[in-house]
């Protein structure tokens, strides 16, 4: 049986990664620094996934897994020299960390001269991913090691378009390694980066070029998503299904993943009329009261998802290049500054300096949007609306008649 190592046995690493690779064959060997989900899964060798479709339950039993401590660098290590593929699905603010322990498993591969390739699939939500964690690991390496990373080490982008809500306490009290997931299971990734062979595994889809499904995934997916749970916020919704039950809300979210969908179509050839099935599909998905899915969770993290290349600002400056200057994307940002959650403690500063200095500051110092004075205005505008009233009626109104000014009578929704 051919050996699989997951970096990150979280919802994603456990309720998607480690399934698919599990039904393909392989025996996936996770890496964690939670204790309990590491005993559990040395315990258990088996967990269970939950897929949830509205009134419709599924069980499924993912078979032959263990898992090592991540806090045991030679035993990551080791995993990694044996491995066949791998994956990691760790978050993107914790690949600095784990990137010495990857470059000790291909600095064993390299020692012990093993030829075949190692394909590590990137399931992060980050643009260029490859790239970002190419430096990481190269960084740790010597100059013949380094010649062997590149030349053995295949670092692949996939696009995680399964949602997989953070389970609740009650919920894992009986199993830590229960997962809830929805019914989609697809792995877009990558196809040229592969060094050795795509693995031939139901739900893995090779594509090229790629970066139209990683764009896809950030700026219409994650963009949209984030979207629904900073208005659902607005209007003290709980849950992401409660927010897309609200008509002004769903129909913000749309127009806004309808702005990045046309400037996709637009760069890629790519046809809008199945940009467009997909979102609608997105819509459906997010409305799915049995996932759980709370806007807590999906909002959280401000200050990454406002950062220049995230799904906001990256969505912006996307449009922009193909010639679209977006009227809903912008709401996205100024909605993203009433999302005062007390945990989220990376956006702790940009608050701050939010109160203290305005949003203008907050565009050009956290957004990196300042050029543009038509889009500065815009959110301008939205932030000054929704912290007079927070009403999504007048804030759709808003955004509608920026619309019709910026396509001067031209609509193309």
């Amino acid at each position: 049986m051919k050996n699989f190592v997951q970096y990150g046995a979280g919802n994603i690493g456990r309720g998607f990664i480690g399934q698919l690779f599990s039904q393909g064959g392989y025996d996936v060997r996770f890496i964690d620094v939670n204790m309990d989900v590491v005993n559990a899964l040395n315990r258990d060798h088996k967990y269970t996934v939950t897929i949830v479709d509205g009134d419709d339950r599924e069980d499924v039993i993912v078979h032959n897994v263990s898992a090592i401590d991540g806090r045991e660098p030679a035993n990551v290590a080791e995993a990694i020299a044996e491995a066949d593929a791998m994956a990691t699905a760790i978050g993107v603010n914790i690949l600095p960390r784990i990137a010495g322990n990857i470059a000790e498993g291909i600095r064993l591969r390299y020692e012990r001269k093993i030829k075949s390739p190692l394909d590590i699939i990137i399931c992060e939500n980050l643009l260029d991913a490859d790239k970002f964690l190419h430096k990481l690991i190269s960084d740790e390496l010597n100059e013949g090691e380094r010649e062997y990373f590149n030349s053995h080490i295949g670092l692949v982008e996939a696009s995680i378009g399964r949602m997989v809500p953070v389970m609740t306490k009650e919920q894992l009290q009986d199993d830590p390694l229960k997962v809830y997931v929805e019914k989609y299971c697809e792995l877009p990734v990558d196809k040229d980066a592969f060094k050795g062979s795509v693995p031939e595994i139901p739900g893995i889809y090779p594509f090229s070029p790629f970066g139209l499904y990683i764009k896809r995934k950030l700026f219409i997916h994650n963009m949209g998503h984030a979207l629904s749970a900073y208005l659902g916020n607005l209007q003290g919704a709980d849950y992401v299904w409660q927010a897309m039950a609200v008509p002004e809300i769903k129909l913000i979210v749309y127009r806004a993943m309808l702005e990045s969908a046309t400037a996709l179509s637009r760069q890629y050839s790519f046809p809008l009329e199945s940009l467009i099935d997909h979102i609608n599909d997105l819509l459906r998905r997010f409305a799915n009261k049995a996932l759980g899915d709370t806007t807590s969770r999906v909002g959280n993290d401000v200050k990454r998802k406002l950062s220049p290349d995230d799904r906001f600002a990256g969505a912006i400056r996307f449009c922009e290049g193909n010639s679209i200057t977006p009227a809903f994307i912008p709401a996205g940002i100024a909605a993203a500054m009433f999302f005062r959650n007390e945990n989220d403690r990376n956006s702790v500063q940009l608050f701050a300096e939010l109160d203290e200095k305005g949003v203008d500051h907050i565009l050009e110092n956290f957004c990196g949007i300042n050029g543009d004075r038509i889009v500065v205005d815009m959110i301008r505008g939205y932030y000054s609306l929704l912290k007079e009233n927070g009403d999504i009626s007048a804030l759709l109104a808003l955004a509608e008649n920026n619309y019709a000014g910026l396509n001067a009578g031209r609509r193309i929704i």
